[in-house]
């Protein structure tokens, strides 16, 4: 089986991984990047919020 992970962004949908002819429970494989995706995610989530923040602040 042919496994992908795309990760759904505002204007477009990113391939993250695949992983061609996957056999049997795939899930020790799949879930490390995931769990990496959403790390990566979270933590741009948050330099993004402090980008706002000082940008706002500098303009005070």
């Amino acid at each position: 089986m042919d496994v992908a992970a795309y990760m759904g962004l505002s204007s477009m949908e990113v391939l993250i991984a695949s992983w061609p002819s996957l056999c049997g429970d795939w899930t020790r494989t799949v879930h490390p990047t995931v769990y990496e995706v959403l790390g990566l995610h979270a933590a741009l989530r948050v330099a993004t919020d402090a980008l706002h923040l000082a940008n706002k602040l500098a303009t005070v």
